[in-house]
């Protein structure tokens, strides 16, 4: 069974990204950052390694698996709150103000769980002072600073699951929100790296655990090995185990040459209790009785004619 699924182990690498940074007030929650426009870069097609990963931390991963994702500064959509909706909101940052920042990675498996969303909150020690965010909505500055915001390092396993390759390394930067007509926000990675050009936002170095094919590799990577097991050794298993045990006591019943004289027996039971022979129902009945506890007898009763 396992070899007719063909479970072959395949890369199965990010297709798309994207992030989004929202606030979060009593009030409720606005998306300050979003953009859909990252790029993927193997890491094999980079010229360097050692800047991108000067402490070796992806070094026990293969290089098929590793993906360098670098999103542009500038989000991919524009700031369109109302002003008097921005002063409602402005007096809610007093109480309490939560900071999220989501990443959104989508992959071709496994089916079910090809999209894979991580949402991270900022420590309340990193956050940026309710003034300093209160100062931005209301134009009188620009920018505020949030510290220690993600990982750099992620890893998605083969079944979907998120989990940091190291806790340290984390990312600061500064929220900008650019004026005009109209208006949008950026993130502008403070410790922008050289791998990713001419993009200045979020950058992080993602590992994308391989993917298993086949009927049980895509059960195995989509419910996990609890899922192959209740699917396969509880359910399949059992009824197989269902089907092949208490094979001789079947054979009375399945494997005899000739019934004939057996079922006749059978008929007068019944006919005798129609007619209310109930004596003659009982010798008939522990007469069919006494051939099934004898093999000879059964022998010499199932014999063709």
């Amino acid at each position: 069974m396992y070899s007719s699924g063909n479970p072959t182990n395949i890369a199965n690498p990010i297709k798309d990204a994207s992030i989004h940074i929202d606030i979060k007030t009593l009030s409720g929650r606005l998306t300050l950052f979003e953009t859909t426009l990252c790029e993927k870069i193997s890491w094999d097609e980079l010229d360097s390694h050692h800047d991108l990963d000067p402490q070796g931390y992806l070094s026990e991963y293969n290089e098929k698996d590793i993906q360098l994702i670098c999103c542009q500064a500038d989000a991919s959509t524009l700031w369109h709150v109302p002003p008097v909706v921005q002063t409602r909101y402005m007096r809610s940052l007093r109480s309490n103000m939560d900071i999220i920042f989501s990443w959104q990675l989508t992959r071709d498996r496994p089916k079910g769980k090809e999209v894979v969303r991580y949402e991270l909150i900022v420590q309340d020690e990193d956050l940026p002072a309710y003034s300093d965010v209160m100062a931005v909505l209301n134009g009188t500055t620009n920018s505020f600073r949030i510290f220690n915001v993600y990982p750099r390092y992620f890893r998605v396993t083969g079944s979907g699951e998120v989990r940091f390759a190291r806790t340290v390394d984390l990312v600061s930067g500064d929220l900008v929100l650019n004026r005009g007509n109209p208006e949008w926000w950026s993130f502008h990675d403070i410790d922008f790296s050289s791998g990713c050009g001419q993009f200045g936002g979020p950058m992080i170095n993602m590992n994308s655990g391989i993917s298993s094919e086949g009927i049980l590799g895509e059960t195995l990577s989509k419910f996990s090995i609890w899922g192959l097991y209740i699917t396969f050794v509880l359910a399949v298993g059992r009824f197989i185990r269902l089907q092949c045990a208490d094979l001789r006591m079947r054979i009375p019943f399945e494997n005899l040459p000739s019934c004939d004289r057996l079922m006749a027996i059978c008929e007068d039971i019944y006919a005798a209790r129609a007619e209310g022979e109930l004596e003659v129902e009982e010798v008939l009945y522990w007469t069919l009785v006494k051939i099934y506890r004898s093999p000879h007898m059964l022998l010499e009763y199932t014999k063709p004619d």
